[in-house]
C-alpha cells in the first residue's frame, strides 16, 4: 500500500487528469478555504468521479473495480441484502473461501464493512467503486428501482432526508434535522450561487438551488453564520445525495457532510437550535 502521505495532486497531474494550473488554482483555494483540494477540483469539473476513484486507488491502496461491464453471479449477490447493499452504497462480487469482495462508494466506512462481515460470516475486501455505477448495478441485480419516475431523468435518490424527526431504516445517520435558515454559497458552472438551507443536522444540509447538481458528486459549500456564531465563512465538502424538484422550477438539494472541522459543526448546530426560524 502506497503512503497516505504522498500528496494526491502529484498523484493527479502524474496522471494527466489535471494541470499544473488547475492545482495551483485549487491550492488557493484550499489555502483560503481549507479541506481537500479533490472535492475542489470536482467542484469545478476538473476531474471526474471515475479520476477520485482511481486516485484513492493509487493513493491508499484500495483496488479500482469499474461495474458497467462485471457480471457478477447470482449466488454472491444473495449474501448481501439489497437493503444492506443500498444502505451503504455498496455490491458484493465475488467469495473467496471465506473472502468477500465488495464494491463500495466509501471503503473507509468501518461501519459498512462490520454489517457485511456479521451477516456474511466473511472477512470483505473492499474495492473502490463509482456511485452512479454501483445504484445502477443496484438496480440491475436486485431488481429494484431507485430512481423516481417522477424526477428527471437520470437523478437518484438516496434516502438521507426524509420527513421524520430522526433517520430511520435505510438511514443509518442518527441524526436530528434542525430547521434553520443560514446563507450558503456554492459553485456551479464557474459561477458561485446562493442559497438558504431548509434544515441541517450533523451529517448533511438540505437547500434549494436553480440548479441541479449531479448525484454523487462533491461541492465545496461555504457556510455564512452570523458574525456572533463566527466571524468569517465555514467550509465543508459535501456529497450531493437527492435531488427533488419543486413547483417553483427549483431543487431541493440534500447534501451529506464529507469533510468539516468538528468546532465548525458545533458551531452551526448550536446556532440552529438557539435561533429558530
Amino acid at each position: 500500500m502506497l503512503s497516505k502521505k504522498r500528496k494526491i495532486g502529484e498523484i493527479l497531474i502524474e496522471n494527466n487528469f489535471i494541470t499544473e494550473e488547475a492545482l495551483n488554482e485549487a491550492l488557493e483555494y484550499q489555502k483560503k478555504f481549507g479541506n481537500s483540494i479533490t472535492q475542489y477540483l470536482v467542484a469545478y469539473g476538473y476531474i471526474t468521479e471515475e479520476d477520485v476513484a482511481r486516485c484513492i486507488t493509487q493513493q491508499f491502496g484500495y483496488p479500482y473495480l469499474p461495474l458497467r461491464a462485471y457480471d457478477i453471479p447470482d449466488q454472491i449477490i444473495k449474501l448481501v441484502p439489497s437493503d444492506l447493499a443500498e444502505k451503504y452504497w455498496l455490491i458484493p462480487v465475488d467469495k473467496i473461501g471465506n473472502i468477500i469482495t465488495v464494491v463500495m462508494a466509501d471503503p473507509f466506512d468501518e461501519d459498512a464493512i462490520k454489517e457485511v462481515e456479521k451477516i456474511t460470516g466473511c472477512k470483505v475486501q473492499p474495492f473502490v467503486g463509482i456511485l452512479s455505477d454501483i445504484i445502477k448495478a443496484i438496480e440491475r441485480h436486485y431488481d429494484i428501482s431507485i430512481e423516481d419516475t417522477n424526477l428527471i431523468k437520470g437523478s437518484k435518490i438516496t434516502p438521507l432526508f426524509i420527513s421524520t424527526e430522526t433517520y430511520k431504516g435505510l438511514e443509518h445517520r442518527k441524526s436530528i434535522r434542525l430547521k434553520t435558515d443560514i446563507t450558503v454559497h456554492f459553485p456551479v458552472q464557474d459561477l458561485y450561487r446562493k442559497s438558504r438551507t431548509k434544515n441541517v443536522s450533523r451529517h448533511g444540509f438540505l437547500f434549494e438551488s436553480h440548479n441541479i447538481l449531479p448525484i454523487g458528486s462533491y461541492v465545496v459549500l461555504e457556510i455564512d453564520l452570523p458574525t456572533k456564531f463566527n466571524p468569517s465563512p465555514i467550509a465543508a465538502v459535501v456529497q450531493v445525495v437527492r435531488i427533488t424538484p419543486l413547483e417553483n422550477k427549483r431543487f431541493d438539494i440534500a447534501v451529506k457532510t464529507v469533510n468539516m472541522a468538528k468546532e465548525d459543526s458545533d458551531k452551526i448546530i448550536k446556532y440552529a437550535v438557539t435561533e429558530k426560524p
